[in-house]
């Protein structure tokens, strides 16, 4: 196909993928299952108290029952017009929203050195996926939080592309800043700052954990006056009165959520592999065979010693590949073969480089959750493959094809419609 009718059609495909995210907002979509709920309940009550009364609603914001800082809330309530009115409200963090794509964009042209086109429509593949659509539609905080990540991944890959003689004290400044503001948006996020001391930790740049750790101190006082304020960090009051950081998210259930985690990462991870099958022939490595032998035999190992039972009782989050076993198997043996592969491509990425090693050990924070959500990685498992990994010659130049763009619109267009059909039927 020529060039000149290849662009006709990314160009249409844009049109069509953006028609069909508005389309979604006016249908009051919300595929997500709970997006509308938490904004009724939980965020629109904290943007209209703060509004009435700021330092009566940041002394008693626990009450509230959300689950992250305040921050959303308080630059919605003070800087946002269309408070007045929830439709509006959730209309602008729609458009907002947009921004994600914007400068996700913006950082896969560089990094890939593709066409401003082709980086757009890697980019888009946000606008499939149903969390990001629920979170813009009904205005709840998710997006915002990636709006600050991708800012501040885009400083960060800055500050490494420029020669050591040509790196600012102001880079440095914005990396710590939207992370810092990632991370008073969705908590979670606070595995970036981790990372980024981790690997400048590993490479001996004194300059950056000097001052970066200054930056982070500054920026960590507000925190310090919220546990003054709160009296430690804020409960979750029930019946029990149960505490939200040691029963609700705690290091303690890291090993039960590691085989949920690997089936996330390989879910979203499965089109760039694909792309590589596709691009050369997959070959049976005798060193992975072995590996995944090992790995799977020790998982079924643990299962029959029924570690995995918990699965079988999990209502509350586990992933899109648990919900297709729980509904269509009677065992896990599926699930846990699945989650073997995701372990293998973990694997994989590992020894690519230290960097790769580094931020998926960083990742692990996402275990802490006492119930894994798939929002927790959606989108960020693309947002760091597409930026942040380091990635083998063979990955790097198969990103570049548009058959890989066309493999990443079919796979994720198939998983919003399985997803529509689940939430439907």
């Amino acid at each position: 196909m020529r060039e000149k009718d290849l662009n006709i059609l990314k160009y249409s495909y844009l049109i069509l993928i953006l028609s069909f995210y508005f389309f979604g907002f006016f249908q009051r979509e919300n595929i997500a299952g709970g997006a509308e709920q938490d904004f009724l309940k939980f965020t629109w009550p904290v943007i209209n108290s703060f509004k009435e009364n700021f330092f009566y609603t940041l002394e008693n914001y626990g009450s509230f029952g959300e689950g992250s800082f305040p921050l959303f809330h308080i630059l919605n309530a003070y800087l946002n017009p269309f408070t007045f009115n929830e439709i509006y409200f959730q209309g602008s963090i729609t458009l907002i929203s947009l921004l994600n794509i914007v400068f996700f964009a913006k950082i896969i042209k560089k990094r890939l050195r593709i066409s401003q086109i082709d980086s757009i429509i890697f980019s888009s593949v946000l606008l499939f996926l149903p969390f990001f659509r629920s979170s813009a539609y009904w205005g709840i905080t998710e997006n915002l939080g990636w709006l600050f990540l991708i800012l501040s991944i885009n400083f960060y890959l800055d500050y490494e592309s420029k020669d050591s003689k040509k790196r600012t004290l102001f880079h440095i400044f914005l990396i710590c800043l939207f992370s810092s503001l990632a991370l008073y948006t969705r908590p979670y996020l606070v595995f970036f700052p981790i990372f980024i001391m981790l690997t400048f930790l590993f490479k001996r740049d004194y300059f950056f954990i000097l001052r970066a750790g200054l930056f982070y101190f500054l920026f960590s006082l507000p925190v310090f006056y919220l546990l003054y304020l709160w009296g430690g960090i804020f409960y979750e009051l029930g019946s029990n009165n149960t505490s939200l950081v040691a029963d609700y998210h705690n290091p303690k259930f890291i090993l039960k959520n590691l085989v949920i985690f690997s089936s996330i990462l390989l879910f979203y991870l499965t089109p760039f592999k694909l792309s590589e099958w596709i691009k050369s022939s997959p070959s049976v490595d005798t060193k992975q065979l072995l590996i995944f032998i090992i790995i799977f035999g020790f998982l079924i190992l643990l299962n029959y010693y029924h570690i995995f039972d918990y699965l079988e009782s999990t209502t509350l989050g586990g992933g899109v590949i648990l919900k297709i076993n729980q509904i269509f198997f009677d065992n896990f043996i599926l699930f846990l073969f699945i989650s073997t592969i995701g372990f293998l491509l973990i694997y994989d990425y590992f020894f690519i480089s230290k960097k790769n090693f580094i931020l998926l050990i960083s990742l692990i924070i996402f275990c802490f959750p006492k119930h894994i959500f798939q929002e927790y990685y959606e989108p960020l498992v693309i947002i760091i493959a597409l930026t942040l990994i380091d990635l083998d010659k063979i990955k790097f130049q198969t990103l570049k094809e548009n058959r890989t763009l066309l493999l990443f619109i079919i796979y994720f267009f198939s998983y919003y419609c399985g997803s529509f059909l689940y939430r439907s039927f």
